[in-house]
């Protein structure tokens, strides 16, 4: 039986300079700031901020900023490992059950996420390619808007002395 379909619903990278970030993004490639979020990684022990662009077309680029990046990229050992991926979005909680069994049938090796609320799996392709499968009836940004991003980077910067 073959797992349910995904789609890709973003890519995800660090940040070093979030003002040229945000400037590059919105500026140069008009890109749409759709998404911000703040919080506390237990896997990376570390606060970080998400911030995420819609492209005109569609596509979502995520960007990660966190207290404990100093770097070089991407052979830093102290890199958190889920950084750099693609997200893959299925439409329900079974069909990510359903690619954790197929990832299993097939030897894939995977990390698995749950946190009560909801299950995510990490996996790498045969070229070190990093890939999260998660769940979602929607796109992440979906209910987000400039003014609510824009807001939470606000409070980043406080935060984080920017």
């Amino acid at each position: 039986m073959q797992p349910a379909a995904v789609s890709v619903d973003h890519l995800a990278f660090p940040t070093r300079d979030l003002e040229a970030t945000d400037h590059f993004y919105s500026k140069v490639l008009a890109a749409k700031l759709v998404h911000a979020e703040s919080g506390y990684s237990p896997s990376w022990k570390s606060d970080y901020l998400l911030i995420t662009y819609a492209l005109p077309d569609g596509t979502r680029l995520s960007f990660y900023d966190w207290p404990a990046d100093t770097g070089p990229y991407p052979d830093d050992p102290h890199m958190p490992d889920d950084v750099f991926h693609i997200g893959l979005r299925c439409a329900a909680l079974r069909d990510v059950i359903a690619w954790q069994n197929h990832l299993f049938q097939h030897k894939v090796v995977y990390h698995n996420e749950d946190d009560g609320q909801s299950r995510r799996l990490f996996i790498r392709d045969p070229n070190g390619i990093r890939f999260e499968i998660f769940a979602s009836e929607s796109a992440k940004s979906g209910h987000d808007h400039e003014g609510n991003a824009r807001a939470v980077i606000g409070e980043w910067k406080k935060i984080s002395g920017d």
